[in-house]
């Protein structure tokens, strides 16, 4: 069997790939995610897709901003809110010869926030963690001591999912903090369809692998309010490592008669480092009704030290800017109360391959479009543009349009409405 790093590395060789358009459940379709635990998911809750992904400093009774679990000691009183959302996602992938298109999409989070008092309030989310959706489909290699070669398709699916309680407190109407505990879980689908020289179906194996990984992760998050119109926040994701084990079944077929190889369950497998991750942001609003975030963040992975067999894995950082715009948020006209939206994202990634790290950017728009006149749920939609890797040397290029869609409803608890 060869290994998927190697089919990697032939992937701008091969003459055979076509234009292909694909529609699966998986939330990407990135060759990339066949590195590490695949790659970070464009999922997020309520506003912060259309903000370039950033947000670190916001918070509100009307959001869920589960960046930063401070923001959760701003939600106000008596306070419930419910946010689900959808992304749909199309990639096109090119190397120096060709281009492959692929349409992925599914349900990308669900979230609920609720106040525990005046001064706090705790959020409960699953949320994609990485996504996994790839395939490498007719890569010919040579049969060792043979001048004939064998076929190989292969294919991988799955995503870590994030399991998040968070908490945040108000000590006083500048000051909030808060902590986040994740269960990190989910399952890595490979499956390798080798063919050897003869006709369809007469020799051959299949290879099926699943990876399993799970594991704890915290966090602590900080926001402060020094003047009326700034809010500067922080926090970290401490380093934690998922615990991993693999399910391998190997059938092979001779003269068109299946039999199985190997069926084992519960293999150990190498454990996954997370590195600790820092976080910084702050929201601007120079005028009524405009808001201007910026974020960064340093990933180091390296102090993981971990291996990869094609590339290293390198500090990753992130840069984030964001614009919001709402002429009157208290009209009692629809198109007052229309939230305009627009960020830019830049990451310079964590793996590197030939000293060339996997960067990307990202170009977001988006518009909170209120759902009546005395409530404050909103149907968020948010497009975003990425450009990930290039055509040079083993890599590939890819260019990704996202589409989210988030409903984030509002409801007060325990009020007694009073009849007119």
């Amino acid at each position: 069997m060869m290994s998927r790093h190697r089919y990697f590395l032939m992937l701008p060789l091969l003459c055979s790939l076509q234009v292909l358009t694909a529609q699966t459940n998986n939330l990407t379709g990135s060759p990339y995610s066949l590195f590490g635990l695949g790659v970070n998911s464009n999922s997020n809750v309520g506003i912060n897709s259309a903000l370039g992904r950033g947000g670190y400093a916001l918070s509100g009774a009307s959001l869920i901003n589960n960046l930063n679990p401070a923001s959760y000691g701003d939600l106000g009183d008596k306070t419930f809110i419910y946010d689900f959302g959808f992304l749909a996602e199309l990639s096109a992938i090119s190397n120096r010869s060709s281009t492959e298109n692929r349409l992925a999409g599914s349900f990308s989070n669900i979230a609920i926030a609720a106040n525990l008092d005046a001064k706090s309030a705790f959020g409960l989310s699953i949320v994609p963690f990485s996504d996994v959706g790839y395939s490498l489909i007719g890569i010919e290699s040579n049969i060792e001591g043979s001048l004939e070669n064998f076929t190989a398709n292969v294919f991988g699916s799955g995503a870590l999912n994030d399991l998040r309680l968070s908490y945040g407190y108000g000590a006083t109407d500048y000051l909030r903090f808060g902590f986040y505990a994740s269960y990190l879980f989910g399952s890595i689908d490979e499956r390798e369809l080798v063919s050897g020289p003869g006709f369809a179906n007469e020799t051959g194996l299949n290879i099926e692998e699943t990876n399993y990984y799970n594991g704890l992760r915290f966090g602590l998050g900080l926001q402060i309010e020094p003047v009326s119109d700034l809010v500067l926040a922080w926090g970290v994701d401490l380093p934690t490592i998922l615990s991993g084990s693999q399910d391998r079944r190997i059938q092979r077929t001779l003269d068109f008669a299946p039999s199985v190889v190997e069926d084992e369950q519960g293999l150990d497998i190498d454990d996954f480092k997370l590195p600790m991750k820092i976080n910084t942001g702050l929201l601007w609003q120079p005028t009524e009704g405009l808001g201007i975030s910026m974020d960064y963040s340093l990933a180091l992975w390296n102090a993981t030290e971990q291996k990869d067999n094609v590339g290293e894995y390198i500090d990753e950082e992130e840069y984030a800017i964001g614009l919001q715009y709402v002429q009157d948020e208290n009209s009692y006209l629809f198109s007052k109360r229309i939230q305009y939206r627009a960020g830019f994202n830049y990451n310079t990634g964590y793996l590197a391959i030939n000293d060339n790290p996997i960067d990307s950017y990202t170009i977001t728009a988006g518009l909170g479009i209120p759902l009546g006149n005395r409530t404050l749920s909103s149907l968020n939609i948010s497009y975003g543009f990425t450009a990930r890797g290039a055509t040079e040397g083993i890599l590939v290029e890819e260019q990704i349009h996202t589409l989210n869609v988030n409903l984030s409803l509002k409801d007060f608890w325990f009020l007694k409405r009073k009849i007119e």
